[in-house]
């Protein structure tokens, strides 16, 4: 009998600066799904090796302004592995948890709006709904942002972006295949993840 096919490796972009950790949960949930630790968890149990078929190969890129340890919530620092000026555009998957969108790193802006028209699926939560609004990548769509600011805030500061109360909201992204999903707080986002596989 064949070998079955070697997966193909997802990488998947974090853009960790100045954002809520718990936004970004779904990194863990994502990764526990990956290759890498099912095999680790297999090491322990045995009998977990039988999901190995259904684990995916996955590589991690942490973005950020700098290679320097970058600040999130609750005064924890992350090391990026990548800069926006270094990373690659054809990502598999982009994160954005919740910054202050109006104090997101210019660079990050350059990066979302190049990487956006090459990543399969971006995965926005809290506020990171409007910073992939800032960089112009929801114009036309409808999304979702951090409940508290769909009224307001996020209407008057990005109104080419048609803002739903919703707990997540998918639309087409840049090219056939490509969806951008936007949820509200991070107790609404983690659903998402399920439906990248």
């Amino acid at each position: 009998m064949a070998a079955p096919p070697e997966k193909k490796t997802l990488r998947i972009g974090v853009l960790y600066e100045h954002t809520q950790m718990t936004d970004l949960a779904g990194v863990d949930i994502l990764g526990n799904m990956s290759t890498k630790s099912v095999n680790l968890v297999a090491t322990l149990e045995p009998r977990v090796s039988a999901l190995l078929p259904l684990s995916t190969p996955m590589e991690f890129l942490y973005i950020s302004s700098t290679l320097e340890p970058s600040w999130t919530t609750p005064d924890m620092f992350v090391k990026p592995t990548h800069t926006y000026a270094n990373a690659p555009r054809d990502l598999d998957i982009i994160m954005l948890g919740g910054p202050d969108p109006a104090a997101a790193h210019e660079d990050s802006i350059t990066f979302l709006k190049k990487a956006s028209k090459q990543t399969k699926w971006i995965l926005t939560t809290c506020t990171g709904g409007m910073w992939l609004a800032r960089a112009g990548v929801l114009d036309g769509k409808k999304a979702t942002t951090n409940r508290m600011f769909v009224a307001k805030h996020a209407g008057e500061w990005f109104p080419k972006t048609e803002w739903l109360d919703q707990r997540w909201v998918v639309a087409d992204g840049e090219f056939e295949g490509a969806q951008i999903w936007t949820s509200g707080g991070a107790g609404c986002g983690e659903s998402y993840v399920s439906n990248t596989r």
